[in-house]
């Protein structure tokens, strides 16, 4: 049903500039900050830890595209660190939300590490979006903690 395409370095502008307004809304949300500040942070958050882009070491970065063709269902950012990989995003693009592709991306997904040696896929799912909680756990995710804050000033 998709397939992962590597993202290129024409592809990472696109990423980057969905990945800002994503995350900062995210932000903005769960932590109660204002959004222009939660913009700032999530500009910082991505230039710091993909500084390279496409050839950041120690991550790979895909395209989500229908099985077919190279149309952008969505994206994904994965850490790599030994036999873990933790997924940093993992987004699909709202038109493409509820039709199956998410499921079908993360079964891709587990396919892909799986061939790279990979044991273990870890990730942070937001408190406000109940739908993503869901479909992890439909695909197999387990809960194994918690991600707390408390705003100090």
């Amino acid at each position: 049903m998709v397939k992962l395409r590597a993202m290129t370095e024409n592809d990472f502008p696109a990423y980057r500039t969905f990945f800002i307004e994503e995350y900062a809304q995210d932000l903005a949300s769960t932590r109660h900050i204002p959004i222009d500040d939660a913009r700032r942070d999530a500009t910082h958050s991505i230039d710091n830890a993909l500084g390279a882009g496409p050839d950041t070491q120690g991550v790979k970065l895909w395209c989500i595209t229908p099985a077919k063709h190279d149309d952008t269902l969505g994206y994904l950012w994965v850490g790599l660190n030994g036999p873990v990989a933790w997924i940093y995003d993992f987004c699909l693009l709202p038109q493409w939300r509820g039709k199956g592709y998410g499921r079908a991306a993360l079964t891709q997904l587990r396919q892909t590490l799986i061939a790279m040696g990979i044991q273990e896929i870890g990730l942070r799912v937001a408190s406000n979006n109940p739908g993503a909680k869901a479909l992890y756990e439909k695909s197999g995710f387990i809960v194994t903690g918690f991600n707390m804050s408390q705003r100090i000033n």
